[in-house]
């Protein structure tokens, strides 16, 4: 099930591509094997470069893939600075143990004046406490079938905004935070408990309690003078 984040940071990226004067280049970071985000990119009719990175083997046989680098986000050595467009991270933050490292890097490979969008999940949501202290084969079970398998988690960031100001001392600045609601999509295949989680959900978007709201997506533009 694609999340709502997800829509949105495709959502976000597409706005990029059409203020682009030309072809752009981008790269997914922590791309695993996934192309469903530059697979509905190309599906509406942009026209992109969009390489890849990952700690695993992430290389895929896609017209619009040039390079595709194993590597983590602490430390894309192997990328040169100032290579890319837009960088964009589904679901990846949460796994990386050094943030100030990773905004370092994504730093230095964006160009100045260049974007990064980002979707994570909230560290103070119930349910991502509650995903801190499970294993990682439990969160296997949320897996769809298929899908790349689930990897450990440290959310090292304590809150969005912990993650916000730490972007910001390394070069990148906010231009958009919006939350969503998070635990239907995970428990969706699962009767009565659903149907819960969808009435969970719509309480607390209604009352816009972010503290519960689980899914967040964030758009960074890098300064001129980067840091």
């Amino acid at each position: 099930m694609q999340t709502e984040a997800e829509k949105y940071l495709i959502k976000i990226i597409k706005k990029l591509l059409i203020l682009g004067k030309k072809k752009l280049d981008l790269i997914n970071l922590g791309a695993a094997k996934s192309t469903v985000i530059e697979d509905d990119l190309l599906k509406s009719g942009y026209d992109f470069i969009c390489d890849r990175s990952d700690v695993v083997d992430c290389k895929v046989d896609k017209k619009y893939v040039k390079n595709s680098y194993i590597s983590s986000l602490e430390d894309m050595g192997g990328i040169s600075k100032n290579s890319y467009d837009i960088a964009f991270a589904n679901f990846v933050m949460e796994h990386i143990s050094d943030i100030d490292k990773m905004a370092k890097e994504t730093a230095r490979i964006v160009k100045d004046g260049g974007d990064i969008v980002i979707s994570l999940p909230n560290p103070q949501a119930p349910e991502f406490k509650f995903a801190k202290i499970t294993s990682t084969s439990f969160h296997q079970l949320f897996r769809k079938k298929g899908h790349d398998s689930a990897y450990p988690i440290n959310y090292a960031y304590k809150t969005i905004d912990n993650f916000v100001n730490i972007m910001e001392q390394n070069g990148w600045k906010i231009h958009e935070k919006k939350y969503f609601p998070a635990t239907y999509s995970y428990l969706h295949k699962f009767p009565v408990i659903n149907y819960l989680s969808s009435v969970y959900d719509k309480g607390i978007s209604f009352f816009n309690i972010k503290r519960c709201l689980g899914h967040v997506v964030l758009h960074f533009t890098l300064n001129i003078n980067k840091i």
